[in-house]
């Protein structure tokens, strides 16, 4: 069977709304406290993380956490992410995605963790976006020799993990996947 992209999209972006509020609170809270026991966290000072919407699983409550600061992407029509430690409120982005209005901007590169939302990924850590590539065209430079650039860290619920996905040459992998589920770790 073909390979199609556009047919998983659609079908993970309407099981994603059809989420019930306290079903997504639920494996939210789960995913959030799976990632804050993660090694990967633990030596973290700057993690990249986003505002859920549409039935994402949300890590917004991470800012909560004092142990590291928080920084929030930045979109700009045709242009990579930036990420920026919020110093106040945030506004709606291009997308209806929240994100900061002012604060420090970090370099993608120099972030420790990166929280990616994603539509649908498989066990090798392949992901399927929304479609704009914000993240792949991001964090493809960062991936350097050896274990340079971010962690990132895909996160979702567990139905959303298919299981094998055709990577895209321009597809940057996840290194780790959190779900309500449990952990999965590509190439272990």
């Amino acid at each position: 069977m073909p390979y199609d992209v556009e047919a998983i999209r659609t079908e993970m972006l309407a099981r994603r709304r059809g989420l019930a509020a306290d079903e997504l609170s639920r494996a939210s809270a789960i995913i959030l406290e799976r990632l804050l026991g993660l090694p990967e966290m633990l030596p973290a000072r700057i993690v990249g993380a986003y505002i859920g919407i549409r039935g994402e699983a949300d890590p917004s409550l991470l800012s909560s956490d004092r142990s590291f600061e928080v920084a929030l992407p930045v979109t700009t029509a045709g242009e990579v992410l930036r990420f920026v430690v919020p110093d106040g409120p945030l506004v709606a982005g291009p997308y209806g995605i929240s994100q900061p209005e002012t604060g420090r901007e970090v370099d993608p590169c120099n972030l420790d963790v990166v929280l990616v939302p994603l539509v649908a990924a498989d066990p090798r850590g392949n992901r399927v976006g929304h479609g704009a590539g914000f993240y792949d065209s991001t964090f493809a430079d960062c991936r350097g020799v050896g274990d340079s650039g971010p962690v990132l860290i895909g996160i979702c619920h567990s139905f959303q993990v298919v299981a094998a996905l055709e990577p895209r040459p321009w597809d940057v992998p996840m290194d780790l996947l959190v779900t309500e589920a449990g952990l999965i770790r590509p190439g272990a």
